[in-house]
């Protein structure tokens, strides 16, 4: 299972809710908030959320489009939030993690 499947709450069969594994929306987008403006780390997020190798490198591949100026972080960081509460709620177009992934850009 990878980190965008932990978000939707899908299990590692891609179809069934997994709530053990399931990462909070809301508080994954505060992490990276923590993480782009301090004073959490990239490690100390993948620890908290016992990541995976795969979960991890999507993380690396979100986290590394959040640069630029203040006011591009939050866009970004909000961007994150926005599509992912779509994909919590298999919103169409936000349906399986393809898609997901597609519209985040990793």
């Amino acid at each position: 299972m990878a980190l965008i499947d932990r978000l939707m709450g899908l299990a590692p069969d891609g179809v069934t809710l997994d709530p053990q594994g399931k990462i909070s929306v809301h508080e994954f987008a505060a992490a990276c908030f923590e993480v782009a403006f301090g004073p959490r780390t990239v490690a100390e997020m993948k620890s908290y959320y016992t990541m995976s190798a795969e979960d991890a490198t999507e993380l690396d591949a979100l986290i590394a489009k959040v640069t630029g100026t203040d006011a591009i972080k939050h866009r970004v960081i909000f961007m994150f939030e926005q599509v992912l509460i779509l994909a919590e709620s298999k919103v169409t177009g936000y349906t399986t993690p393809a898609l997901v992934r597609a519209r985040l850009g990793v």
